[in-house]
């Protein structure tokens, strides 16, 4: 077999890729390169920056500069998510609700309710919802589950610590408790968390407000950056909405007379059996 490379015959194109000729100064080698004594690397770096190949290698570059590169070192939370909806349900962005939460779970799990539900009332805010004053029916009943994987385990890493969310709806519009159906349910949580399980809330509670009514069909492993604008959000929420609550009554003058107490409202996540 011949072949004919820049008008010059060759018994094979190996022997002209591995043998190459001095013409003129020149040292051609069967590719197509040339180079006038100086290393391939540097004659290869100029055909890689001929147009299109060094336009695909600066635009890299540039990509890899401009933030993707950055991107690699940022540590990243694994989150697994499994979400279902009933079919036809849409986004309950608009909707008013209440959170409630089973008797089991609040005196099984040691956690500070007030901060979940902070968490839990930013996450959801950031999806349009809002509660209703206590006088008022809402929308949607939303039961709240959390909890850790408290079975003994060979590896602390595989420790499950999680949180879930289901809505009913209220077509009876009660203020108690929900009459409907349940149309959506969201759980979502990480393994190996070593700390408190309220550190984990923001986390937990951004990613499952993004999944709410709709259906994963299988549990989804999801990434979020520890630095995620949607998580620091949500903690930034809370914590304000936390100082506000704890925050003392002001007073429209020194020495003036303190308010009567107020009327007992209802728990911040009521209990339901």
């Amino acid at each position: 077999m011949r072949f004919t490379v820049r008008g010059c015959r060759w018994n094979e194109l190996e022997l002209a890729r591995n043998n190459p000729v001095t013409r003129g100064g020149l040292r051609f080698w069967g590719d197509g390169i040339y180079e006038t004594g100086k290393s391939m690397k540097s004659s290869r770096l100029r055909r890689c920056c001929s147009f299109p190949h060094g336009a695909a290698l600066l635009i890299g570059l540039a990509s890899l500069l401009g933030g993707g590169c950055r991107n690699l070192f940022v540590a990243r939370h694994k989150v697994l998510v499994d979400a279902i909806a009933a079919k036809g349900t849409t986004k309950p962005a608009g909707l008013s609700y209440r959170l409630v939460a089973k008797r089991s779970i609040i005196s099984a799990t040691p956690v500070q309710i007030p901060v979940v539900k902070a968490c839990v009332d930013a996450a959801l805010a950031t999806q349009g919802m809002f509660e209703p004053p206590a006088s008022a029916a809402p929308d949607l009943f939303i039961e709240v589950s959390y909890g850790r994987d408290t079975a003994p385990r060979a590896d602390p890493t595989a420790r499950e610590t999680f949180l879930e969310l289901s809505a009913r709806t209220n077509p009876d519009h009660s203020t108690e408790r929900a009459t409907g159906p349940e149309i959506w349910d969201v759980k979502v949580s990480i393994l190996g968390l070593a700390g408190q399980i309220e550190s984990a809330m923001p986390l937990l509670s951004a990613v499952a407000s993004n999944y709410v009514a709709t259906d994963t069909r299988i549990e989804t492993k999801v990434e979020v950056p520890q630095n995620s604008p949607m998580v620091q959000a949500v903690r930034t929420t809370a914590i304000k909405s936390l100082e506000d609550r704890n925050a003392p009554p002001a007073t429209d003058a020194p020495g003036a007379a303190a308010p009567p107490p107020a009327p007992t409202a209802a728990p911040a996540v009521a209990p339901t059996k």
